[in-house]
């Protein structure tokens, strides 16, 4: 429960800046936050796969540009495209990478995933988080934004309440041992009540049946990118990505379930099946 409360805090801290810049700064702000927390994941996440700091460089380098390439070109008519030649570009140039460095050839196979991996799964993933800041009338936007946040982490947050409270079968111990059905499902309530709360609250304009039926895609989504990130962390042997957020550890370890979530989102918002009324 210390780990619930140290959340909590640092909650409250972050928490009035990351509104401030969604609904009263200029949208520059919030895609620089956004981008600034994707550059230390993947410094975090290249910290696990690259042991020289020329590794882990490029990565990051190569995160915030498919950063900047989803956020402000990728999906549209024209650069659509591009941005899937640039994705599939990724392999080669990680195949070369490890070519010109010959010390490193007993790591290769990981470092080589990694720089495919990490640039599509924190870049061009979190970069869909500001993108719903484009959607209908800025207040709109800000609030299709906060409505993806509190998917991920208050799904994550009831789940963590849900699995110390009332414990349990194992959901999945062979990658997360602490983790609980009981928790997974306090984690799908917890999506649910952050619909609820944008319905009646912030966001009236979204749909109620069609919020809470995105969020719960979105929040079991988010689930297992928990447990994704939590097997890359096994398989290296570490618990935390980082200890940069008390009670959360690394910025990793915080938008694991996020990137699952904002994708679904975005994509729920583009294909329609999420309309704002």
């Amino acid at each position: 429960m210390s780990n619930l409360i140290r959340r909590l805090l640092t909650a409250f801290v972050f928490g009035p800046i990351i509104l401030s810049l969604m609904y009263i700064a200029p949208p520059v702000g919030f895609t620089v936050f956004v981008g600034t927390s994707a550059a230390i994941a993947a410094w975090e996440l290249f910290t696990l796969s690259h042991p020289d700091r020329f590794g882990r460089v490029i990565g990051v380098a190569l995160t915030i540009a498919y950063f900047l390439v989803v956020r402000y070109t990728a999906f549209g008519a024209t650069h659509g495209s591009l941005f899937a030649f640039a994705a599939a570009a990724l392999a080669p140039f990680a195949l070369l990478l490890t070519l010109a460095r010959p010390s490193h050839i007993p790591n290769a196979l990981i470092q080589t995933g990694t720089l495919v991996l990490g640039p599509l799964y924190i870049g061009a993933m979190m970069a869909t988080i500001p993108l719903t800041l484009d959607i209908g009338t800025r207040t709109q936007g800000a609030g299709l934004a906060l409505l993806t946040l509190m998917t991920a982490w208050l799904s994550d947050t009831v789940a963590m309440f849900f699995g110390k409270t009332f414990g349990g079968p194992k959901l999945y111990p062979a990658v997360s041992p602490n983790k609980t059905w009981a928790g997974a499902i306090g984690g799908l309530l917890g999506a649910v009540v952050g619909a609820l709360s944008a319905h009646f609250g912030y966001l009236p304009s979204l749909p109620l049946g069609a919020g809470i039926a995105v969020a719960l895609v979105a929040g079991a989504l988010g689930q297992m990118g928990d447990l994704c990130e939590s097997v890359l962390k096994r398989a290296v042997g570490v618990k935390d990505s980082g200890a940069v957020l008390p009670g959360h550890g690394g910025f990793l370890d915080r938008i694991d379930a996020l990137t699952f979530a904002s994708a679904t989102m975005y994509l729920a918002l583009r294909m329609g099946w999420l309309r704002l009324e």
